[in-house]
Order: C-alpha cells, then sequence, then structure tokens
C-alpha cells in the first residue's frame, strides 16, 4: 500500500517512515499541507492512503482534508491529533475523515488503525459493484501473464544468449509492473477515481504492446505486421487503460490463429481528419465470427472460448466509450477478423497527416 504521510515535525516523520516501512508500507511524507497537494496533484503518485497530522503552520490538517476531499470524495484519511481535540473529531467527521488517532500512539495502534480504516472502506463499497468490478480487474492479470510465460518459455530455451536472456527478463519485468497496477485497482475495490485524460503517444502504446507479446507469437508462430512509422497523432485518453484496450485485442486475435495454417496479424494506425479521430484496426488471419455471434461479442459473460471468461471484449467496449471513442468488427468465418478502434485526437494534432503502410 502507498501512503502519504503529512506532518511538519522532521522527526516525526522520519520514524513514521521508517517504522510504516518496516511494515512493508510504501511511504512518501510531505512536511506541509502544500506539499502533500502537490504531491497528489502530480499523477505519478497514487495513494491508497493519508495519515495527516492536524496542528500544522500555514495549512493545517482540516484546510488538508477539505482540500482533498474538494477532488476525491473516497481517498481514506487518518487525522493525527493531540488529546483533547474532540471538537476537531467532530468538525473531521463532517468532512468525510476516516480515523483517527491521538498521540501520543505506538506504531501498532497506527497500523491497527490504517487496517480498521481500509477494512471500513473495502466493507463501505456498494456491495453491487463487487461482483461485476472484481473479475474485470482479475481478467485483466491474464494478459501480462501470458507475456510472462511466453517469454519464460522462450528464455529457458535461449540460456546460452545473455542478450536475449536480458530481453525476456525485461519483458516479463514490464508485465510484473502491469500486474502490480492491476492489484492496486483490485485493492481499491471500486474506490478508484477516473484517471486524467492526457496526450498519449499511440505508437509507443502498440509497441509496448506488441513487444509483451513477441515471446508468445514466437512460441505460436505468429508473423505480425504493423504500419507505425513515420508521422502519428497523439490521442487524449488515459495510457494505463488504452494499454488493456490493445493487449485484449492483441491477445484475442493471437489466439485465434491456433491451428490455422496461416498466422499473421496485422496492425494498421490511420487518422480521420473529418472526424478528428484516430483509427487502430487489428486484423488477424483467425477462424473468425458468425454474423450471429458477432452481435453477442460486447456482452459481458459470453463467449466462443472453450476456457472464456467472456470479459476481455466488453472490457475494451467500456475503456474505448469512456475515451467518447467507439469500436467496430468485421469477421469472415475461416478467414478472419478485424477490430478498428476509433479515439479522438488530443488537442493541437488535428492535422496530422495519415500514417501510411511501412
Amino acid at each position: 500500500m502507498n501512503i502519504l504521510v503529512v506532518d511538519d515535525e522532521t522527526i516525526q516523520l522520519a520514524g513514521l517512515r521508517i517504522g510504516l516501512g518496516s511494515r512493508g508500507y510504501k511511504v512518501l511524507t510531505a512536511s506541509s499541507g502544500k506539499e502533500a497537494l502537490e504531491f497528489l496533484n502530480n499523477d505519478h503518485n497514487k495513494f491508497e492512503l493519508i495519515v495527516t497530522d492536524y496542528a500544522m503552520p500555514g495549512m493545517d490538517g482540516m484546510a488538508l482534508l477539505r482540500k482533498i476531499r474538494e477532488g476525491n470524495k473516497s481517498l481514506p484519511i487518518i487525522m493525527m491529533t493531540a488529546y483533547g481535540e474532540k471538537d476537531l473529531v467532530v468538525d473531521a467527521l463532517r468532512n468525510r475523515c476516516d480515523g483517527f488517532i491521538e498521540k501520543p500512539f505506538s506504531l501498532d495502534q497506527l497500523i491497527k488503525e490504517i487496517e480498521r480504516v481500509m477494512m471500513d472502506t473495502i466493507q463501505n463499497t456498494q456491495s453491487h459493484q463487487l461482483p461485476e468490478l472484481i473479475p474485470k480487474l482479475v481478467h485483466q492479470i491474464n494478459n501480462p501473464l501470458m507475456a510472462i510465460n511466453g517469454h519464460g518459455e522462450l528464455g529457458m530455451l535461449e540460456l546460452d544468449d545473455p542478450e536475449a536472456m536480458k530481453q525476456h527478463l525485461e519483458s516479463i519485468s514490464k508485465a510484473t509492473e502491469q500486474i502490480q497496477r492491476i492489484n492496486r485497482e483490485i485493492l481499491n475495490l471500486g474506490r478508484m477515481t477516473e484517471e486524467k485524460k492526457e496526450e498519449v503517444d499511440i505508437k509507443r502504446i502498440l509497441d509496448d504492446c506488441l513487444n509483451m507479446f513477441e515471446g508468445l507469437m514466437t512460441l505460436k508462430g505468429v508473423s505480425f505486421a504493423k504500419c507505425l512509422t513515420g508521422n502519428h497523432p497523439d490521442v487524449l485518453g488515459n495510457e494505463f487503460g488504452l494499454n488493456q484496450v490493445f493487449k485484449n485485442l492483441i491477445l484475442n486475435a493471437i489466439d485465434s490463429m491456433d491451428d490455422r495454417p496461416e498466422k499473421q496479424l496485422k496492425i494498421r494506425v490511420e487518422t480521420d481528419k473529418a472526424s478528428s479521430s484516430v483509427l487502430v484496426s487489428i486484423e488477424d488471419t483467425g477462424c473468425g465470427i458468425s454474423e450471429e455471434l458477432s452481435q453477442k461479442i460486447f456482452t459481458p459473460y459470453f463467449t466462443g472460448k472453450k476456457n472464456g471468461t467472456g470479459l476481455g471484449l466488453p472490457i475494451v467496449k467500456n475503456i474505448v466509450e469512456q475515451h467518447m471513442g467507439k469500436i467496430a468488427v468485421h469477421s469472415e468465418v475461416g478467414k478472419g477478423t478485424t477490430f478498428t478502434v476509433r479515439l479522438p485526437i488530443a488537442p493541437g494534432e488535428i492535422e496530422c497527416p495519415l500514417v501510411h503502410n511501412t
């Protein structure tokens, strides 16, 4: 769990960082409310909990609590208070503070309060969300697991090639980072705030996805052609979400070509100036989808695969629509399938030209 600890006392901060770190928590410290807000506004920092002192110069803990609640209604916050500050507790509760601990306190007391707050947060999650949310998040773990398996098997075949082994290990490391991110969302159990959208390099995302599954494609004898070089527009979106979209589509394409005589994956990127959007097409030479089934593939839990979950494509559709985009499918039984994702171009990128074939 990533925790932000806020206190103007240097010794207290150091003690909490060392103590919580010794119990397995990742701790970032801030010496003022202002510094804490700077950390929270940095998209690279993802915190599951905040522990803040009340009595601080400038912005005190109550002001910090109110400021955080303006943009985040659900991030758990524990307030450290001095003995006798009962009026403060009432005011803090009105501003949705989740927990309190009176100074002086021991590390064990703080750990118990952290565990209590996190358990209350999980229990207060709307129960109807959990059956739908948890399987979708767990399903996302399958993609990096497939990449780990592919690079692991190839690595066993190339033990005598240090450079190849290094590349396989780097790919495995990246896949485990993806799993760690997904696990943090599972632990949040519905408390995730909407990710900020920014300019995203679609070429880099697609390259990352192809690199992740390179080992798996090698093992399965899948060749791929990509049309990603030259000028290309950035899209407006969330990088992690778009990664999940294209990893799901690429893995589905790879799986669809099992036992096929020709196994080729093609990815094409082009711009549609009329609608200010980017089109990403993922084409395979797999078994194809019948017209009847193509009407159902985006329905949760519907699957034509023997061991499928029926969650991959509904997840893809949901993320694409959250990005104000669209997804379409064209397929012929016995010939293959093409999924086309349409995403809005980032502001300032409207004049990007068509991306040509390599």
